[in-house]
């Protein structure tokens, strides 16, 4: 009896911590999923021009391209594109030591970062648009539980 209780908890346990938080590891089947997109070659994602984002607080990954940023009163709002896919985005922030990842979601194909950066919340939501692309769409604001950054979409 004590073998089938401890086989069962060796099974279980492991199921129960997949079941988090909804949230997906950047590994395995996202990838093989995030690949049965078009390539990034095929889809223009450099077309809009470029714009300068002096927004504090903005923390954004190397390489992406500010395409539109509005100043929404206490909130700015600024839309990108990046060669790097959501879940490429996802373990970006988690590895950065420079802000604080307040909680973090994704779906494969999206992925929602919240962070306190320079006393202020980013809150960011990038989407897939080819295999190895991006848009993102990122809010800044006070750093204040209300306010009034987007709510992430699983509402948990």
């Amino acid at each position: 009896m004590r073998l089938r209780v401890l086989a069962a908890t060796v099974v279980v346990l492991p199921l129960l911590a997949a079941c988090g938080d909804g949230s997906v590891a950047p590994s395995g089947g996202g990838r093989d999923l995030l690949a049965n997109l078009p390539s990034c070659d095929r889809v223009p994602i450099d077309d809009d021009p470029e714009v300068d984002a002096d927004v504090p607080g903005l923390a954004l990954p190397e390489g992406s391209r500010v395409t539109a940023v509005v100043q929404q009163g206490v909130l700015t709002t600024v839309e990108a594109t990046l060669r790097m896919s959501p879940l490429d985005v996802r373990a970006h922030y988690e590895q950065r030591t420079d802000i604080d990842v307040l909680r973090v979601e994704d779906e494969i194909f999206e992925t929602e970062v919240l962070a306190r950066t320079e006393a202020r919340r980013m809150y960011l939501r990038a989407s897939a648009l080819c295999a190895d692309g991006s848009s993102l769409t990122v809010v800044v604001g006070p750093d204040s539980e209300d306010a009034g950054l987007p709510e992430f979409r699983s509402g948990g």
